[in-house]
């Protein structure tokens, strides 16, 4: 693990841009399988939870269909737009969306949490990792759930923390290419990725890096994901 993250993508503008990238990306992965299969077994019907930096609901949304009371934070419009399509399709009116930062967020807005969730979010923020983490603990949930691709050196993660203790820790490889439906989605997206046009020895390059099936031209890539797990004593 371990990944360098531009100060952009730290910005809530970044990802309203973002989304139409997001959602092109997450109709053709597997890559939060893992997390969501982690979820509905460790997760009981009626857990109440808060999902920090949720996104499209990926997680939120299995937990709310096995019973969970969740609470959906995510401060981008565009990733909330995503959700709230997603909820539609899936019939789901019941899940709660709070649209502020983890920054924002007052230590007695939540109170009797049983999980707090933090898929690759707590990177993403004006505060750093470590601050972010240490004030999910604050909020004195029963379980906390971290997923993330970040590793050493750029976080280190302790077994305890107060009354927290590790109960796991997993890392493994997912999926994480990229498919797209034509050669100007592809442009398209790196140059939003660079924030200027493409030079034609970098399209040529990219080009080069396309595979082809399903209909699609895919950049092949994977990651590597952890995930740890800690629970109140």
């Amino acid at each position: 693990m371990g990944k360098t993250v531009c100060k952009k993508v730290r910005t809530v503008h970044f990802w309203d841009s973002y989304a139409k990238w997001y959602k092109l990306w997450i109709e053709h992965t597997d890559y939060h399988n893992r997390a969501i299969e982690m979820l509905t077994t460790m997760v009981s019907p009626g857990w109440k939870v808060l999902d920090i930096g949720a996104g499209n609901g990926i997680l939120s949304l299995p937990l709310s269909v096995i019973g969970c009371d969740v609470t959906a934070l995510e401060p981008s419009i565009g990733m909330r737009n995503l959700l709230y399509e997603e909820a539609g399709k899936r019939g789901i009116d019941w899940i709660r969306v709070d649209d502020r930062p983890w920054e924002e967020v007052g230590i007695n807005c939540f109170r009797g949490l049983d999980l707090i969730i933090a898929s690759n979010s707590l990177h993403l923020m004006k505060m750093d990792f470590t601050e972010a983490l240490q004030k999910i603990f604050k909020f004195k949930p029963k379980h906390v759930f971290v997923v993330t691709e970040l590793g050493f050196p750029e976080i280190k993660l302790k077994w305890k923390y107060g009354d927290y203790q590790m109960l796991f820790a997993k890392s493994y490889q997912v999926e994480d290419s990229f498919a797209y439906h034509c050669l100007s989605e592809v442009i398209e997206h790196w140059e939003f990725k660079k924030g200027r046009s493409l030079h034609p020895a970098e399209i040529l390059e990219i080009r080069s890096t396309l595979s082809f099936r399903d209909g699609h031209m895919w950049i092949d890539d994977r990651a590597y994901m952890g995930m740890f797990w800690w629970i109140k004593r």
